[in-house]
């Protein structure tokens, strides 16, 4: 007998080379035959034996939609819901990619530096704690009014190594990343130019004064390159930014699906990249007709939007459900979709696995018939 409701959807016999064709009555959600292939001629060949199918449900290939066209004319062809979400989540993922670049890397000045000072490593051993408690007593004398060399005097201290404490703005500045090692001479300044940098000093010839004054005694070429190459290379701040996927995975789950933390990187991400907030409008706004039966009249203005959108991957998405129209439509508005028939698949892939995908079709057919 045939079905009134016919489901329709491919399997691989050999992934990547032979595919066949799985029949389904939607009533039932029994399989009722297999086709050899999934070419157009051969649907519509059964169609043709087999009249009184009233309604079609499909993926989105072409093939099927014309072998339906020209066996079964008359019948209402039904786009799957899911393959639409598909469909849309490949398109978003690509638009994703291309902007993912753009989410990793920025350059901001005052970010990078601000990140250079953050980034320092806090240094531990006996050396460094000597250091942080000299730094502190030079700094506490001088605070009193003292002279360097009053200082130097009164904590038993080398003159020159007591200018040193005193010209660091921290004492995380004379502690290098070998305690054997000497720091250059502009290094304890390096904190103080970094904050002069990150407030708009930019200028080479301010800085070296303000840095003259606080009793820089090197070379001023040396501390004008040092300038010049913080000032003009801003170090690159990289953004850990998850994948496209994720990001596609995010913008297409319902709302009250995602995660709090799900819902702070996207909200990130979109801040990072403003243009990605019209890529999920739109997304959003599509996902929101495929859930909600009964929404296909809002089909029409949901194109107009993805095609002023100006992304040639949504376009090319909305190209293709203005090719497919009524059967989107349909899918949007009837209640049938091809779940059933891909669970049949699975099932499938099941009995291909108990024979090794060694069977030829014919046995593969009655084994799905039989078994059902």
């Amino acid at each position: 007998m045939t079905p009134t409701v016919l489901g329709v959807d491919d399997f691989a016999r050999r992934r990547g080379h032979r595919y066949a064709t799985v029949l389904i009555d939607m009533h039932t959600r029994r399989p009722i035959d297999v086709l050899p292939d999934r070419t157009a001629d051969t649907l519509a060949a059964w169609l043709r034996e087999h009249p009184g199918v009233q309604i079609i449900c499909r993926d989105r290939g072409g093939s099927y939609a014309e072998g339906a066209r020209q066996g079964a004319p008359e019948a209402i062809q039904i786009a799957d819901r899911w393959h639409l979400l598909n469909n849309l989540s490949d398109a978003v993922e690509k638009v994703i990619r291309g902007h993912r670049r753009c989410l990793k890397e920025h350059t901001d000045p005052a970010s990078a530096l601000a990140a250079q000072v953050m980034a320092e490593p806090v240094r531990t051993g006996r050396r460094a704690a000597n250091t942080r408690e000299r730094h502190a007593a030079v700094h506490a004398l001088r605070a009193e009014g003292l002279s360097i060399s009053a200082t130097a005097r009164r904590l038993d201290m080398n003159v020159r190594t007591a200018g040193k404490y005193a010209y660091a703005a921290t004492a995380e500045a004379l502690i290098g990343p070998n305690a054997s090692s000497r720091p250059s001479v502009p290094a304890p300044f390096h904190p103080y130019l970094r904050q002069r940098l990150t407030d708009g000093v930019h200028e080479t010839a301010v800085l070296p004064a303000e840095i003259l004054a606080r009793g820089y005694q090197g070379s001023p070429r040396v501390l004008q390159d040092w300038l010049i190459t913080n000032r003009l290379r801003p170090a690159r701040v990289v953004v850990q930014v998850p994948s496209a996927r994720r990001i596609t995975a995010w913008i297409m789950r319902p709302g009250h699906r995602l995660t709090d933390e799900d819902r702070v990187n996207l909200t990130d991400a979109r801040s990072r990249r403003p243009d990605l907030d019209a890529v999920a409008d739109l997304a959003r706004g599509f996902t929101a007709l495929v859930r909600h039966q009964g929404t296909g009249r809002h089909l029409d203005a949901w194109i107009d939007r993805a095609r002023h959108a100006g992304y040639p991957e949504l376009r090319g998405f909305a190209a293709g459900l203005v090719s497919d129209r009524d059967a989107v439509v349909a899918g949007l508005t009837q209640p049938w979709s091809s779940g059933p028939v891909e669970g049949h698949v699975n099932r499938i892939k099941t009995i291909k696995r108990q024979m090794y995908g060694r069977a030829n079709l014919d046995l593969l057919r009655k084994r799905v018939l039989a078994t059902s």
